[in-house]
């Protein structure tokens, strides 16, 4: 039965890409493009390797064994997230970008821009990269500035200020600023892999992840292009060879060519199955929600956990009783087992909030908020503006689906996106009418000089 599940659901997978390719809003940068990529290898090709390598690692560290009705419900659970998600997709942004960019509006935008991200970067580099040392450190004893709470296993911020630590995120929106800025010329590629290592050399990978879709998605949208480029291609493929060896030694490798191996305690992946590491099980962990909620719980979530965004902005400094978590809790997963490292991807979310109807709730409102996003951004307007910030926030979206809580992304936003904000303040404040430069162009007022440098400038950018 499970595995007759299986070749449906890839059955079903293949047919909603074919249907999808045919609409006229399908490109490589929609957000329903991101999703099925997400479900695609979490919950169709990765299903297939632990079918046929018998994964055991989960089970053993969160000491559970899904039952087969609980293995069912996660493959129906999945498919039901996936349909869902790209139908409402495709209902909020289903009309393709508005217009072809035009490389003299780029230009300009670049002219424009140019004082006010290096200001932004001289305001907030100095911060990012305190912050990023600061992790750095932390890789000695992550328990120097951090708790375990033993009922909840949640890791809290004892020491240092949570906003401080995380404004290392700020370094991923800068490096794509400067690939941009740089019309994507070998220098600009150089701050990129500066950035990475910073980034990387913490064990973290989110951050080089958000920087590298950016980048893909904001050239994309520059050549006016909807789907494959060899040099996007690239890209992508040099993400997931870093990301795949960050895996594996949580950055220790990193570190140890600028002589700062900080951590030699970390048990590497050498010896695990392909894709059976931890940072691609949502599959397991959406299999550990079943079999908890409400089985064992007794009670579905009924969405409470969202109520934790009004209470994690507070610092724990100032406010020491802070709950651990949400305020609002029906349960605590750890009762029934050891669920550490756990993200509990949209469809384990939206299961663990009311079943199938949660989890149709959930696919449909992260489908109608990013479809709203790309809607507003290169539906309507699709200005030079406006696609960089469509960029910005469409990157956000693949931590948002494997961790499936509205929190991911509130806490990714003023870090990923505040930078951007800034720029545009700056940017104001040099010039009030920057407006204009939101507008389409209007090559009326363009002067031969500017035709003739926006052409040469044209032909000589290139990717790498």
């Amino acid at each position: 039965m499970y595995d007759f599940l299986l070749l449906a659901s890839c059955l079903v997978f293949i047919g909603t890409c074919i249907a999808y390719a045919r609409h006229d809003a399908a490109s490589l940068f929609h957000p329903a493009t991101i999703y099925l990529a997400f479900h695609g290898f979490i919950f169709v090709i990765r299903p297939l390797f632990a079918r046929f390598y018998e994964f055991d690692l989960v089970y053993r560290v969160y000491d559970f064994l899904p039952s087969l009705s609980d293995k069912i419900t996660v493959i129906l659970g999945s498919n039901l997230a996936m349909l869902v998600f790209v139908f409402t997709a495709l209902r909020v942004g289903g009309q393709p970008v508005a217009r072809s960019p035009d490389a003299l509006e780029f230009d300009r935008l670049r002219r424009d821009f140019t004082g006010p991200i290096l200001l932004t970067c001289v305001l907030l580099a100095p911060l990012a990269l305190a912050a990023q040392f600061a992790t750095w450190e932390r890789r000695v004893d992550p328990y120097l500035t951090m708790a375990r709470d033993a009922g909840t296993g949640i890791m809290v911020n004892v020491e240092a200020n949570g906003w401080f630590m995380e404004s290392a995120l700020i370094l991923a929106p800068l490096s794509v600023f400067a690939v941009w800025l740089l019309r994507y010329r070998p220098l600009g590629w150089l701050i990129f892999a500066i950035a990475s290592v910073l980034m990387l050399g913490s064990g973290g990978r989110g951050a080089f992840v958000f920087a590298a879709t950016a980048i893909a998605i904001i050239f994309l949208l520059e050549r006016g292009r909807r789907w494959f480029d060899p040099r996007v291609a690239g890209l992508g493929i040099l993400a997931v060879l870093v990301f795949n060896a960050v895996v594996i030694d949580r950055g220790q490798s990193l570190r140890s060519m600028l002589g700062s191996d900080l951590d030699g305690g970390y048990t590497t992946a050498h010896d695990l199955d392909p894709l059976e590491h931890m940072d691609f099980a949502n599959l397991e962990y959406f299999e550990y929600i079943v079999y908890a909620v409400p089985q064992r719980t007794g009670s579905w979530d009924y969405f409470a956990h969202n109520l934790q965004i009004f209470t994690e902005p507070v610092p724990r400094s100032l406010w020491p009783d802070k709950p651990i978590g949400s305020p609002v809790k029906f349960f605590e997963l750890w009762d029934y087992g050891t669920p550490i490292g756990m993200t509990i991807s949209l469809p384990g979310a939206g299961w663990m909030s009311f079943g199938y109807v949660g989890i149709a709730i959930y696919a449909a409102l992260f489908a109608w908020l990013y479809g709203a996003i790309y809607a507003r951004l290169l539906g309507r307007s699709a200005t030079p503006v406006a696609m960089l910030a469509y960029a910005l926030l469409a990157a956000t979206t693949i931590v948002v689906f494997r961790d499936g809580i509205l929190l991911t992304l509130l806490r990714q936003l003023p870090f990923y996106f505040g930078p951007f904000l800034l720029v545009l303040l700056f940017a104001r404040v040099k010039k009030p009418n920057t407006p204009r430069t939101i507008a389409p162009y209007d090559s009326a007022g363009e002067t031969p000089a500017d035709r003739r440098r926006a052409l040469a400038s044209q032909g000589s950018r290139q990717l790498l």
